[in-house]
């Protein structure tokens, strides 16, 4: 083989200088090009991003956090459009999938779960409403993105359960998810008690990501500053941050009662306070009545100390003074003699006349082709009829059909174990919270609530993973924490 000369040491530091320069002029020309601040950023997130997509672990707790704490951020700087962090994880998170498979560690297949045709039919038909309905108004780049995130969510579903291929990794997403929980519900509740012009200048501030500015991120009964405040978060809609605590209560109920909970059990009782706590102050009447309905199911088939829990908790909201408004507001709603309660009849009045002129295929997700009717309704049911027609709902519903009737034939191999059991019964809650609260609103199947509408599927994914482990009895005896990368530790 012929050699190869090397250049001597003089050359060599000429041709170092020469690159550094090159570089430094490239560096310059896009500081003076593009603001200094954006390149900074697209330097950071480039790294982050790589950072990310080399594990899968990585990528799945990326998408805990965002969903949690960032749940309503975009990027500073229009890319043709504005893409949210949800987005850019999702994507980080397939490609990080991609890149596993690809390597030599070939363990995380697409699996056939009992809900994959049901869920791949519920996006065919999804995409067939939506071409359907283009005629009925203008496509925006807005809309056109937001139906697409919601086709990436129903598919993610499938991702994420191949993910969690073992009790290990499912274990690992429920901590994240009641430690990231803990945390955005302890935001939540700093902002609400933090004095009012506070909270409202640190909200604002977050205008560069796509948040709302000024009095109007201060959110109040039936936007009444008169009347009790709603804790929002860092979700900007109160009644989408009730349903997100709603979802990680129900996931946390079970482990502070299971044998072998997933974490300390002290630490799962601080964050099962702070969430509670915040979903208090968000006024949600859906989102609690929801976990309350999960407590219960939970209490009453598997751990009954949770009811005593819940007699204690009643009796106190029904005692203390500091909860006689929230009383109030519950007994107006179920009279239904306060105005929310009378504007969501209003709007049930209305959906039923779009879905009785439209019955079968909606009118798709842009607009309506008649100006005396809108989208739009506080029931995530006569919402998904609304723009998919009986026949979407139809399959909507065959999703979890399949799901709970799965459940109930994998519950008694899975109750011979105390940690699947306890995940299994916080995943399925989760799901049952979310189809009962989708009774009195809409966020977790609206087009404009991603983080809303990825956590019920990321839910759905975990629920069904759970019941895979009944099929393998040698995974419920002994799961091996180095089987997948998706259980290493993150970092």
């Amino acid at each position: 083989m012929a050699s190869i000369s090397l250049p001597d040491p003089r050359a060599r530091r000429w041709m170092l200088t020469a690159l550094c320069a090159i570089a430094g002029l490239a560096v310059g020309a896009l500081a003076a090009l593009i603001n200094p601040l954006v390149l900074i950023g697209v330097i950071a997130g480039a790294l982050v991003g790589l950072w990310l997509i080399g594990s899968v672990s990585r990528a799945l707790f990326a998408l805990v956090v965002v969903i949690g704490v960032l749940p309503r951020f975009a990027l500073p700087a229009r890319l043709g459009f504005t893409p949210t962090f949800l987005d850019l994880v999702l994507v980080g998170l397939a490609i990080a999938w991609v890149l596993h498979q690809l390597g030599p560690r070939r363990d995380l297949p697409l699996r056939r779960i009992p809900i994959t045709l049901p869920v791949l039919t519920l996006a065919l038909v999804a995409l067939a409403t939506f071409i359907i309905g283009l005629p009925n108004g203008a496509l925006t780049p807005l809309v056109l993105r937001r139906f697409a995130e919601l086709v990436l969510s129903l598919l993610a579903c499938l991702l994420i359960a191949a993910l969690l291929p073992d009790l290990a990794s499912q274990e690992q997403l429920v901590r994240w998810m009641l430690v990231i929980g803990g945390l955005s519900a302890a935001v939540g509740i700093a902002l609400y008690i933090a004095p009012d012009d506070l909270a409202m200048r640190a909200l604002s501030a977050l205008r560069p990501f796509g948040y709302p500015t000024g009095p109007g991120v201060l959110r109040f009964i039936r936007d009444d500053p008169q009347l009790m405040q709603r804790a929002t978060g860092l979700w900007i809609d109160p009644n989408a941050f009730g349903g997100y605590l709603l979802v990680v209560g129900a996931l946390g109920l079970p482990q502070l009662f299971s044998p072998r909970p997933v974490m300390r059990r002290w630490l799962i009782g601080l964050c099962l306070l702070l969430i509670c706590g915040a979903l208090v102050l968000t006024v949600s009447r859906g989102a609690m009545l929801g976990l309350a309905l999960v407590a219960a199911a939970i209490g009453a088939l598997r751990y009954r100390r949770l009811l005593f829990l819940m007699m204690i908790v009643l009796a106190l909201v029904l005692v203390l003074p500091q909860t006689r408004d929230l009383v109030q507001h519950f007994a107006e709603g179920l009279q239904g003699r306060d105005l929310a309660t009378q504007m969501r009849f209003g709007e049930y009045k209305d959906a039923l006349r779009l879905i009785e002129r439209y019955p079968v295929l909606g009118v798709g997700f842009v607009g309506t082709p008649d100006v005396d009717l809108y989208i739009g309704v506080s029931s995530m049911y006569l919402l998904i009829a609304q723009q998919m027609g009986l026949l979407g709902l139809a399959v909507f519903v065959s999703v979890f059909i399949v799901l709970f009737g799965s459940a109930i034939r994998a519950w008694p191999a899975i109750a011979r174990d105390a940690r699947a059991e306890a995940v299994f019964f916080g995943a399925h809650g989760a799901v049952l919270g979310v189809l009962f609260s989708g009774i009195f609103d809409h966020y977790f199947f609206n087009i404009d609530f991603h983080n809303s509408v990825m956590l019920f599927w990321m839910m759905i994914a975990l629920a069904a993973s759970s019941q895979r482990l009944s099929r393998d009895r040698s995974v419920l005896a002994h799961a091996n924490p180095q089987r997948d990368a998706i259980v290493r530790p993150v970092g």
